[in-house]
């Protein structure tokens, strides 16, 4: 009996395994393609986030530029393409705050650049000096210094989303890394699995092959010719399929038994006196 639900077990696996190692593999292929195009997704959108900072860097210090020259001048100029690179600034952020939603760091830096676009960069030329008030060379001074202050401010601010940014890129490849290696390993041992079910069929086969040799029985003796010997068939049984065999008797043994240990007992009593002897 164990031996037999021994069988029954290999059988069963040898069938389900390869069925269940498809089944994972597919899976697998499809987790992969799932993960290869969210990294290939990820990649191209960080690029595309640093290539815009690096617009907005540009369209600020083109502002600031400008506005620095509207200042020191008073000519009107000036004023046209301050304007335009303000606007265009804005846009890039905006488009840079759709992006970055859902990064809460990053999202700080572009409201930072906001609000210093707003109050460093935006004024109303009607309200400013008359055109040429800043003559001295203090004044030249006292501008130029601030417009360095101001870019100062922006390259820490860019700096800082860079970062973050850069950040999120080598956190996003580390985690891709750990998967593709978590499912190399998945990988390898459905591929285990898929070797231990060919195993278990080609015992099985191995098996059914055994028992579709022919036998060889004595006709005398119901001994069977197992290589070149002559055995039991219970001997041959162990041998060749590792059976343990029990012994009994059948009913009609049993029987031809009794009736023959009746007829010693009937030889061997002695006839009572005056009976004639048994033949």
């Amino acid at each position: 009996m164990p031996a037999r639900i021994t069988k029954k077990v290999l059988f069963w696996l040898g069938l389900s395994l390869p069925m269940v190692a498809l089944l994972g593999m597919t899976w697998l292929v499809h987790q992969s393609g799932g993960q290869f195009n969210n990294s290939f997704n990820f990649v191209m959108k960080t690029y595309k986030v640093l290539d815009m900072l690096e617009q907005t860097q540009s369209y600020i210090v083109d502002a600031e530029a400008n506005q620095r020259g509207y200042f020191l001048t008073g000519r009107e100029e000036y004023l046209e393409p301050h304007q335009r690179a303000v606007q265009a600034a804005r846009d890039k952020l905006a488009e840079l705050k759709r992006l970055a939603s859902d990064d809460l760091a990053q999202l700080d830096n572009l409201a930072a650049l906001e609000k210093m676009v707003d109050e460093e960069l935006v004024f109303d030329p009607k309200a400013i000096f008359a055109a040429g008030q800043f003559t001295t060379n203090a004044s030249v001074v006292a501008l130029t210094a601030r417009g360095k202050e101001k870019l100062d401010h922006l390259r820490h601010i860019l700096f800082q989303a860079h970062e973050e940014q850069q950040q999120a890129l080598s956190k996003h490849q580390q985690e891709a890394e750990q998967d593709v290696v978590a499912k190399q390993i998945m990988s390898l041992m459905l591929i285990i699995a898929v070797a231990m079910a060919l195993v278990m069929v080609v015992v099985i086969l191995l098996r059914l092959e055994k028992l579709q040799e022919f036998v060889t029985v004595c006709a005398w003796t119901g001994q069977v010719k197992f290589q070149g010997q002559w055995l039991r068939l219970d001997e041959y049984l162990k041998r060749q399929f590792g059976i343990s065999v029990s012994h009994s008797l059948s009913q009609e043994a049993a029987d031809k038994m009794m009736r023959e240990i009746e007829e010693l007992n009937r030889a061997s009593t002695p006839p009572a006196p005056g009976q004639p002897p048994k033949p």
